[in-house]
């Protein structure tokens, strides 16, 4: 899953109250740590082999993307947060801590099964919906896009930062579109070729760039909306 994991980050931890518990932006961060750590684990050589079976990718990531060390991201995650924001108490801990574990979720859903469930174990899991690649395209926009509107019924804001979600949701979507139908980086039908695409160093620099303009563009728009002091309905 890609655009998919974002939907968790934007549903207000306050609602109803006029506050927000973790920042959007953070919340964004949060939810692609997994692959934060995955990226970097790239650009050192550790993660990144693909093995092709039955014409299919699989991945091989045993650290970033485990069962069991998908939960010591999430716990490390969580402490960071409270360290940088230590009034947010553990309520805030266990808050990143769910954002963070939702990536393993959702890959869970669309992934082969490539999610082992610590490095070195035979088993490993996976829903496969990413065999139809299109279902999946419309499962994880449609997951963002709901997740974009709640957001703006629990918001207020200009005109502007509705126009900037917009653009926001459509770079998403042809961000989305492209991992679906680009020729090499098909990952859902199974045309996945590692070497028509970025690997190594230059795989991981582009997936941080990728995070950090993402999150940027939601500081841009969440700086425009203040959280209701009532759930608007």
């Amino acid at each position: 899953m890609f655009m998919g994991h974002y939907a968790p980050a934007v549903f207000d931890t306050q609602r109803g109250k006029g506050t927000v518990l973790v920042p959007v932006w953070m919340a964004f961060l949060a939810v692609q740590f997994m692959d934060i750590v995955f990226a970097v684990l790239v650009m050192f050589g550790i993660e990144g082999e693909t093995r092709i079976i039955g014409g299919e990718p699989y991945f091989t990531i045993p650290y970033s993307h485990s069962l069991i060390t998908s939960l010591g991201w999430a716990a490390i995650g969580g402490l960071i947060f409270k360290l940088l924001r230590p009034k947010s108490g553990m309520k805030g801990f266990w808050v990143v801590f769910g954002l963070v574990f939702s990536h393993w979720i959702f890959d869970l859903i669309v992934h082969r099964p490539d999610l082992p469930l610590w490095p070195g174990s035979q088993t490993e899991l996976g829903l496969s919906i990413w065999n139809w690649p299109y279902l999946a395209f419309a499962l994880e926009m449609g997951l963002l896009l709901a997740a974009f509107i709640f957001w703006v019924r629990v918001t207020t804001g200009p005109r502007s930062s509705l126009i900037g979600l917009s653009i926001l949701f459509l770079f998403m979507g042809m961000l989305q579109f492209t991992f679906v139908t680009a020729p090499g980086v098909q990952v859902q039908n199974g045309t996945f070729d590692p070497a028509a695409g970025p690997h190594g160093v230059a795989l991981g620099v582009l997936m941080l760039f990728t995070y950090v303009l993402l999150a940027s563009a939601i500081w841009w728009v969440e700086r425009r909306r203040t959280p209701s002091l009532s759930p608007q309905t």
